[in-house]
């Protein structure tokens, strides 16, 4: 009775927000330019509910509660946003879907290759000849308004077809989406029921590491809320793909390396043991991101505890390089061993890049002409990502406009709010390493051969989702700077308030990415 009083006063207190949501979502397709106005009742009422949900369970105006925020924001939306993106509209979608599938199926190594799979699993051909605009280029694209994707009934796959050979172990990373798919199987027979429990889990399993990420750490909880809340985080986990592990673990791998530059508490062994594991677990997503291991390494002795504590960090470092290698070479491990053998009716695709570091090599001039420009493209991809978070999404100006610019300033704000001492040593660390990923990662991208090819003069697909880690690194490298150049202008920043900041963080960021599901209800039909 007690929690029920509760629920009507929060209710009664969220009115008027709500009222204004409602209002939100009704205008915000005049934002589009490129439709006519449409009233789509289940997906409005799905954003109406989503956001109602966020208002009544989060707590904005406790600045303490951000980590439940965080839990709350991209839960609610995020599932609303994983209703509402249409059937493999998210970024290389299918193929994940395909990798969750096998794992949904018992099957720890990848059975065959993508074509073959369609003929072993009913449910995986079924979804691929669906309609799809950037897909296929239809009118249409298939959600939950498709009469002919709500009969499809869930098929088991036939693992005993000719061209069924296991071969590489599947990514962990599709785990949580392949748990959602049982559990949708096991709720229905219906074939978008596992669809959607896929994309749901896979999107709460970041959710729930998120929330780990900001509770865990001591002094960079803003920072790492606006990261987390970040609208293209609430898209790109919503439906599946390996990025959800991607940005969950780098919340997880600041919030604790920020926790190592306290001077009130020094670091332990076991602490710099879970650093060094969650650094490893990037290998599933984006490899290069493993170097962060080696940060601790640069830390001042004075915050760590205990003798020889670096050599323990560089023995972890070694450890960490050497399961990464196992896991990244595994095929090469698995054929040495004979646990690869080739399957004559699955065709092997060459790739045109495969040579291609031999090639740079042998002409550095055009190697480094390549890898400069495709630096100099960074800031230009990371702010489209901002402006549309929406994966093939034809945006609203406006809209793109608004999402910049509220995150521009929100992130000024907690550039400004992070008030730790950051030894300029670390930052020259921190700073050398991110060059290094992100030349791994722009190497790593040339090796697909649909964004490039060797003669092309930069590395096209190194999109702005690719450079997060980026984000986060931001406010330690430059805070000091901001603040004390602020301050000897007469800018007094170690007076603001915290809890304020905190408070307009989380209020706005509900707000926004709320316009961003509500557009969608519109500009995805």
């Amino acid at each position: 009775m007690k929690n029920l009083k509760k629920m009507i006063n929060r209710i009664w207190e969220v009115r008027f927000v709500f009222l204004s949501f409602i209002l939100l979502l009704f205008f915000c397709q005049f934002m589009l330019q490129y439709r006519e106005a449409i009233w789509p009742k289940l997906y409005m009422l799905i954003a109406l509910i989503a956001g109602g949900l966020a208002l009544l369970f989060s707590k904005l105006n406790d600045p303490k509660a951000i980590a439940r925020n965080t839990f709350v924001i991209i839960s609610f939306l995020g599932i609303a946003n994983s209703l509402i993106l249409p059937v493999r509209q998210n970024l290389d979608e299918n193929t994940h879907y395909y990798y969750a599938l096998q794992i949904a199926d018992g099957k720890e190594r990848i059975q065959t290759d993508e074509m073959n799979y369609l003929m072993v699993s009913p449910d995986f051909l079924a979804i691929t000849k669906l309609p799809s605009k950037p897909g296929y280029q239809s009118k249409e694209n298939t959600n939950l308004y498709t009469k002919e994707f709500l009969e499809l009934d869930s098929i088991p796959a036939d693992y005993t077809y000719k061209a069924v050979s296991p071969g590489k172990f599947n990514n962990p990373a599709y785990i949580p989406s392949a748990i959602g798919i049982k559990v949708g199987r096991l709720i229905s027979d219906k074939l978008f029921v596992s669809y959607y429990m896929g994309r749901i889990f896979n999107l709460i399993f970041y959710a729930l590491i998120a929330f780990l990420a900001v509770k865990h750490s001591k002094k960079y909880k803003k920072q790492l809320f606006l990261l987390a809340t970040i609208p293209y985080a609430l898209w790109i986990p919503a439906g599946y793909s390996y990025d959800s592990l991607y940005y969950g673990l780098i919340l997880l791998v600041f919030s604790q390396l920020v926790n190592f530059l306290s001077k009130s508490t020094k670091t332990n062994a076991r602490q710099l043991i879970v650093y060094e594991i969650t650094c490893f677990l990037l290998v599933f997503c984006k490899a290069p991101m493993i170097l962060l291991a080696a940060v601790p390494l640069f830390l001042p002795t004075e915050n760590y505890y205990g003798k020889n504590i670096k050599f323990k960090v560089f023995f972890m470092g070694i450890l960490v390089a050497l399961a990464s290698g196992l896991w990244l070479f595994q095929e090469a491990i698995l054929r040495y061993f004979n646990q690869i053998i080739d399957n004559p009716n699955i065709q092997i695709v060459t790739n045109p890049n495969v040579n291609r570091m031999t090639y740079f090599i042998s002409h550095p001039l055009y190697a480094f002409e390549v890898f400069i420009r495709s630096f100099s493209d960074m800031i230009a991809t990371t702010t489209l990502s901002v402006e549309v978070p929406q994966p093939f999404f034809i945006s609203a100006k406006t809209l793109s406009s608004i999402n910049l610019f509220v995150f521009a300033s929100l992130f000024l704000l907690v550039i400004l709010a992070f008030n730790e001492v950051v030894p300029r040593s670390l930052k020259l660390v921190l700073t050398s390493v991110l060059v290094i990923i992100a030349t791994a990662v722009i190497y790593a991208i040339s090796g697909d051969s649909r964004v490039f090819t060797i003669g092309d003069l930069y590395v096209e697909g190194v999109q702005g989702r690719y450079h997060y880690y980026i984000l986060a690194t931001l406010p330690i490298l430059f805070a000091n700077k901001f603040r004390s150049g602020l301050n000897s202008i007469g800018i007094l920043v170690n007076t603001i308030d915290q809890e304020k900041i905190a408070i307009v963080l989380m209020k706005t960021m509900l707000i926004l990415n709320f316009l961003n599901t509500a557009i969608a209800v519109f500009g995805y039909l």
